[in-house]
């Protein structure tokens, strides 16, 4: 379940130290699976696992750590539903909190095992059949969040319009840890997009980074890449500071030791590439609506400013090219001429003669078209096609992209 008020306030009271919120708030979900998932379905396990490395896209990086105050909360939440009371025995729920890395797939596939074979009564070659199909199942779910994020960013690049980058770490996909924030933008026209919902398909990142350089290594910027999540923020941002049509929206929450070696980071490479930007940091159990309703409204004020010069540029650029082409068109006109002056022809220079006046009048400053202003809320997706023509996707593959970080 999202995390909500409600759920904090009953199930929030269990813990005795004061980390950051997304780990204190993960009491609550126990306590909303005990008290009341429970109720419903009796549960026989709950599996909380201890991800000491997680997945992690980049290259040439020291490690794919995961924050060790994540890593420690399946152990704090089973001390602290089991101090006084052990309210997994009383209901007869196995709490599990397996030790895994996903930097050691052979190692997590032998622990998986040794965790659910004797449970579940299951052999080691299912217990692996079923290991490899859960990788190729997020492997799938990466995917299909690289082409929802592609089919944004070719849309507003096609649209001139501005997408929203959040960069935030997993939790910030909890509406009840975001509070709610990227859904505010997207509501006023500015269409989001994820971090791992970035395309890094070679020939989608050729088009932003130098030739002969490698796009997903962050050594250039940031060589102590150790932490999974930290690192994937820094390379998020170097690209949203190569790519026109994003801004940024960095989410943090209070106590987060692990985000406070990128802020500065981050500020560097934003005042370089004078990328639009938005820091919301120390989110914590609190949401002033009062100041998010203010924020976001300067902020989108701000984007307006920005798409508008993004759409002079892009009028200009298309005029100079309307230009480029009519002399180009009389010119072979020209040239048109003159054979047949000599009784000459020439059927490929008719033929250049005929695309480039159907590109002439395709112009919209030639036909004097209107422009539609661009619609808010959700974005017709459309992808490039072979030839550079926009294709809408269908409907059942256009559904947008999160929200917020779904990592």
């Amino acid at each position: 379940d999202a995390t909500n008020e409600e759920m904090w306030v009953e199930g929030g009271k269990y813990g005795s130290v004061d980390p950051c919120f997304p780990s204190k708030v993960v009491q609550a979900h126990i306590h909303n699976l005990l008290f009341r998932h429970h109720e419903e379905r009796p549960l026989n396990y709950i599996f909380f696992p201890i991800l000491m490395n997680v997945p992690n896209f980049l290259d040439n990086v020291m490690d794919g750590t995961s924050c060790p105050i994540v890593a420690g909360v399946p152990n704090v939440m089973k001390a602290a539903f089991t101090k006084e009371v052990d309210f997994y025995a009383a209901r007869n729920i196995e709490y599990v909190d397996t030790g895994l890395s996903f930097s050691e797939p052979f190692l997590m596939a032998k622990r998986m095992f040794e965790t659910w074979g004797p449970r579940l009564g299951i052999t080691e070659d299912e217990s692996d059949h079923a290991h490899r199909q859960g990788l190729m199942a997020l492997a799938a779910f990466d995917s299909d969040l690289q082409e929802k994020g592609r089919a944004i960013l070719e849309t507003v690049e096609a649209e001139n319009r501005i997408a929203i980058l959040v960069i935030g770490r997993p939790y910030h996909s909890d509406p009840g840890i975001n509070h709610g924030i990227p859904e505010e933008y997207q509501l006023r026209g500015f269409p989001i997009v994820s971090v791992r919902s970035l395309p890094r398909h070679p020939e989608f990142l050729a088009r932003y980074f130098e030739k002969g350089s490698n796009p997903l290594d962050i050594n250039d910027v940031w060589p102590e890449n150790y932490s999974a999540n930290s690192a994937q923020k820094v390379w998020a941002v170097k690209y949203a500071a190569r790519h026109p049509n994003i801004a940024l929206l960095d989410l943090s929450s209070f106590k987060c030791g692990h985000d406070s070696p990128t802020y500065g980071l981050i500020d560097s490479i934003v005042d370089a590439a004078q990328t639009p930007y938005a820091a919301q940091h120390d989110l914590d159990a609190n949401r002033p609506a009062g100041s998010i309703k203010i924020r976001v409204k300067t902020y989108s004020h701000s984007l307006s400013m920005h798409q508008e010069a993004l759409e002079d540029v892009a009028a200009k650029k298309e005029e100079l090219s309307r230009n480029i082409d009519v002399k180009r068109l009389e010119l072979l006109r020209l040239k048109k001429r003159q054979l047949q002056q000599r009784q000459l022809r020439d059927s490929v220079l008719q033929a250049r003669i005929d695309d480039l006046a159907n590109k002439v009048a395709s112009y919209r400053v030639a036909t004097g078209a209107e422009v539609a202003p661009a619609a808010h809320g959700l974005v017709n997706l459309k992808r490039k096609g072979p030839g550079g023509e926009l294709v809408a996707l269908s409907k059942r593959s256009a559904s947008v992209a999160p929200a917020a970080p779904a990592e």
